[in-house]
C-alpha cells in the first residue's frame, strides 16, 4: 500500500483543496493510504511514500490533480 501526505497552510484556508485532492485520490486508487498534516506558512506539499514530490513554493502554484495521480501510479509501477 502507497501513501500519500498532504501538508496544507490551515491559517491560509488551504483545507478545502487538500480534502478535494485526497477525495481524488482515494477515489482514483483503492491500494493508497491518504494523510492529511496541518501547516502553515502557505504551505501545500504533496509527499508520496515518504518522497516530496509536489511543493507550492518550489512549483510557484498548486499541483494539478492529474500530476499527482500520475505520480502515484508512477510508484505503483
Amino acid at each position: 500500500m502507497h501513501q500519500v501526505r498532504i501538508v496544507y497552510c490551515r491559517p491560509c484556508g488551504y483545507l478545502d483543496r487538500a480534502l478535494e485532492m485526497s477525495r481524488e485520490i482515494l477515489s482514483y486508487f483503492d491500494d493508497v493510504k491518504v494523510e492529511l498534516e496541518q501547516g502553515k506558512n502557505g504551505i501545500f506539499d504533496v509527499y508520496v511514500d515518504g518522497e516530496l514530490k509536489f511543493s507550492r513554493y518550489q512549483l510557484k502554484r498548486f499541483p494539478e490533480i492529474q500530476e499527482v495521480l500520475q505520480e502515484i501510479g508512477k510508484k505503483r509501477g
